[in-house]
């Protein structure tokens, strides 16, 4: 009987939107930092999570497999064909367009499962029940809101159904698209990862939200004019919390706030404003 390997014993999921052009992992471990090692993506490529006695290098060769025109499960096959430790493998792909594989070795600790369905692919090793993937895919495929959303939503969904045996300590949410990074210069759209907690997937939900604030954007019948009514109510929130020069317009002073305040990707322009933003100008007022 072989011994078995240690590694990142995990749950995870792979997902795209591609009407959205987004695709990336969310994944659990009781494994100090996982997000250094599991979640692999690229913008209008694919996603990859290798785990279990991992193969990082799945992670990069998938990617590549699946731009130079594989699907999925060819990008596997090709990957696990000629390893000798397959079998303590576990990785799951999506690619960009939602075609999707996962592989599950025979040595890899029980439960090990994985699943895989249009647009994503969930799996997971020592696991408390193998029903944990399953539980996963029903959330992502019924979960509302954008792909970051809906993974975290379904790594929730896969701690709710038992998770991993040994328990919590790290968590990660990937997504990419191209153009989505700061500044639309690389495809990194959020890149998150909780290294060492109790309760690494709320802690996870925390940065999502604060990433949301940061860097969401208020579709466009949503934002506000700046009439009178609210240029003289900015206008005064400005200046009660020190940030009003009269030499300058109110753009501009408005442009300084969001700027010191890491919140310059949510300015618009062209006399609105994001209704986020005149909320968290009310909010520092009354701080």
């Amino acid at each position: 009987m072989r011994s078995h390997p240690s590694g990142p014993s995990t749950y995870s999921i792979v997902g795209a939107d591609p009407e959205a052009g987004e695709c990336g992992v969310a994944v659990q471990s009781k494994f100090l930092a996982v997000g250094a090692f599991v979640p692999w993506a690229r913008g209008g490529v694919g996603a990859v999570a290798t785990q279990a006695f991992a193969e990082i290098t799945y992670g990069l060769r998938g990617l590549e497999l699946l731009e130079s025109g594989l699907t999925a499960q060819a990008a596997i096959d090709s990957m696990v064909d000629g390893d000798e430790m397959r079998e303590y493998r576990q990785v799951g792909i999506v690619s960009a367009d939602g075609d999707s594989a996962t592989f599950t070795g025979e040595d890899c600790f029980e439960h090990a499962v994985g699943v895989s369905g249009e647009n994503f692919a969930a799996q997971g090793n020592i696991l408390t029940t193998p029903d944990v993937p399953e539980a996963m895919a029903a959330v992502f495929i019924d979960a509302e809101g954008n792909l970051a959303a809906r993974l975290l939503a379904a790594l929730a969904a896969g701690q709710d159904a038992g998770g991993e045996k040994r328990g919590m300590e790290s968590a990660a949410l990937l997504v990419v698209r191209p153009g989505g990074g700061y500044g639309g210069t690389n495809d990194r759209w959020l890149d998150l990862r909780v290294d060492h907690s109790e309760s690494p997937i709320d802690d996870l939900a925390r940065l999502f939200d604060l990433h949301t604030l940061y860097f969401g954007r208020t579709p466009e019948p949503d934002l506000i004019s700046l009439d009178e009514a609210v240029d003289e109510e900015v206008r005064g929130l400005l200046d009660a919390q020190g940030w009003w020069d009269p030499e300058r317009g109110i753009e501009d002073n408005l442009q300084t706030w969001l700027g010191w305040h890491n919140l310059e990707e949510r300015w618009v322009g062209g006399g609105r404003i994001d209704p986020v933003i005149l909320r968290e100008l009310r909010s520092g007022a009354r701080r």
